[in-house]
């Protein structure tokens, strides 16, 4: 494919930055995955044909999105990282861009408890879609999310917001990702 970029970009936030921009999305507004997948270590997630997603045990909230070509080879050089290591009550979040747009949204959450409803939504619509989520099983605390816009149908956006809310409802995390930042 002509033009292609591929591009990753962490977001990290916490409770602080929720406190300055809270929006509640109404559940039934949203679309999306928001049933939890539950994985063993180092399973490939399919998210779709050009990227999948493991997550590891070793480490702090350590896991791989990639090809499928790459992903044993990946997973093997992840086991000896540290991981995101996220501060608690936080999401962090990568985008992969190509050609002007944003083709895959991924990240990891950590949350004291329960499992965070994340919503991702494109720039200049007032709903979100909900973001799958990820995470170990017997493994509490952490886990990974993905959001495919096409999937959506959704095309031609290189801006999302992200906005994670906990088991009560309260929003801990609201960040922008964007191709332009």
């Amino acid at each position: 494919m002509t033009g292609q970029l591929t591009l990753k970009r962490a977001l990290l936030t916490g409770a602080a930055g929720a406190a300055a921009m809270v929006l509640l999305f109404p559940q039934g507004a949203q679309a999306g995955g928001m049933d939890l997948i539950e994985v063993r270590p180092y399973q490939r997630v399919v998210i779709n044909d050009d990227f999948v997603m493991g997550l590891l045990p070793e480490g702090n909230q350590n896991y791989v999105v990639t090809s499928p070509a790459f992903f044993d080879e990946d997973i093997e050089a992840a086991k000896g990282y540290p991981g995101s290591n996220i501060r608690p009550n936080s999401v962090g979040a990568g985008i992969h861009g190509e050609d002007g747009e944003i083709v895959l949204i991924e990240g990891v959450w950590r949350l004291d408890e329960g499992l965070p409803f994340i919503a991702v939504t494109p720039e200049g619509q007032d709903w979100g879609y909900g973001a799958q989520p990820v995470a170990l099983k017997n493994e509490d605390g952490w886990g990974t999310f993905y959001f495919d816009p096409a999937e959506w149908e959704i095309d031609g956006v290189d801006t999302y917001t992200i906005t994670a809310t906990g088991t009560d409802g309260e929003v801990f995390s609201e960040f922008e990702v964007s191709l332009d930042s």
